[in-house]
C-alpha cells in the first residue's frame, strides 16, 4: 500500500520521497516511479509536508516517535493501519507538539486501479480536523467516512480478523499435506476460491500477525468462533443429519435478512468464471 500510495501522489505531480527498513525494495520502487530514496525515516520526514506511514502495525508508534523532533509544524502524519487503538496515542502526542494528524485506513489493495469510488474509514483523532480535510481533498473522488476507534476495530476484528482467521486455519491444514497438488486434480469451484484466498492473505505474515494480536476485539470474536466450531462438531460427531440441516438452514435465515444475500449466487458465479478464464489464460 505504500507503493501505491506513492505512485498516487507521484501521479499528481508532488514530489514524493521513499523510505523503507528493505533499502533495496525501496530504491527499486523510487526508480520505477522516478521519486527520491531516503535511507532513514528521519531524512524522508524532514520538511516533508504529508507522511504517509504503510508500515507494520507495531512499528507505527516507535516511527512516530521517531521522526516527529524533525517535523515541520504544519506537517501531516497520515497512518493506514488496520488497527487504530494501538496508535492512536502516539497520534494525539503529535497532535499536540502542533503537527496535523490523521488515521485512515483504506478498504482496497494494491491493485486497485485509481481512487475513485474506493471506500477509506477516517479515525477521529481530536477536534483539529485540518489534517483529515487535508487528505479527504487529496484523495479527491474516494468515499469517505468517518468512525471512532473502537468502532472501527470492532467492526475490522470481524472484517478482517475473522476471515484472515479463516482462511490461514484452511491453509494450515492443507499445508500439512504433501499431496496437495494431487488434491487439486479433486478440487471444483468452492475449493479453488477458497485456495485463492488463503494463498493471498498468506503472502502478507505481518499483516494478519498484526490485524489478530494487536486488535484487542479479536479475542471476543475467536472465542465466539471456537464456540461455534464445537456446536457444529458435537452435532457432526453425533451423526445427527436433521439437527445439523436445522442449524445450516437457521443460519441460512439470518444472512438472508440482508439484501447482499439475494445476489451472492450470481456474484459466486461471476467470481469462479472469472478465475477459471484466467487460469485458462495462464
Amino acid at each position: 500500500m505504500g507503493a501505491w500510495f506513492a505512485r498516487f501522489f507521484k501521479s499528481r505531480g508532488d514530489s514524493v520521497i521513499v523510505s523503507d527498513r528493505d533499502s533495496n525494495r525501496a530504491k527499486r520502487l523510487a526508480r520505477k516511479i522516478h521519486a527520491k530514496y531516503s535511507p532513514s525515516n528521519t531524512e524522508a520526514a524532514r520538511g516533508s509536508d504529508i507522511i504517509l506511514l504503510a508500515i507494520p502495525t507495531n512499528a507505527t508508534s516507535g516511527v512516530i516517535k521517531e521522526i516527529l523532533p524533525f517535523l515541520r509544524r504544519n506537517a501531516i502524519i497520515c497512518d493506514i493501519s488496520a488497527t487504530k487503538s494501538v496508535v492512536m496515542p502516539a497520534l494525539r502526542s503529535a497532535e499536540k507538539r502542533g503537527v496535523k494528524v490523521v488515521s485512515i485506513h483504506p478498504m482496497f489493495g494494491p491493485l486497485a486501479r485509481g481512487i475513485r469510488g474506493r471506500r477509506i474509514i477516517a479515525i477521529r483523532t481530536g477536534k483539529d480536523t485540518r489534517g483529515y480535510k487535508t487528505m479527504k481533498h487529496l484523495l479527491q473522488g474516494a468515499h469517505f467516512f468517518l468512525a471512532g476507534q473502537d468502532i472501527h476495530d470492532k467492526r475490522v476484528a470481524l472484517t478482517l480478523g475473522l476471515p484472515h482467521f479463516l482462511n490461514m486455519a484452511f491453509a494450515m491444514t492443507l499445508s500439512k499435506r504433501r499431496d496437495l497438488a494431487e488434491i487439486r486434480r479433486f478440487a471444483g469451484r468452492t475449493f479453488n476460491l477458497q485456495m485463492l484466498l488463503a494463498e493471498a492473505i498468506a503472502d502478507e505474515p505481518e499483516t494478519i500477525a498484526d490485524i489478530q494480536i494487536l486488535n484487542k476485539e479479536f479475542p471476543r470474536v475467536l472465542r465466539d468462533l471456537q464456540r461455534d466450531i464445537r456446536s457444529l462438531a458435537r452435532i457432526m460427531n453425533e451423526q445427527d443429519r436433521n439437527k445439523l440441516v436445522a442449524r445450516y438452514k437457521k443460519i441460512r435465515r439470518s444472512l438472508s435478512n440482508e439484501p447482499e444475500f439475494r445476489l451472492a449466487r450470481a456474484t459466486f458465479e461471476k467470481v469462479t468464471k472469472a478465475q477459471s478464464t484466467i487460469s485458462r489464460t495462464k
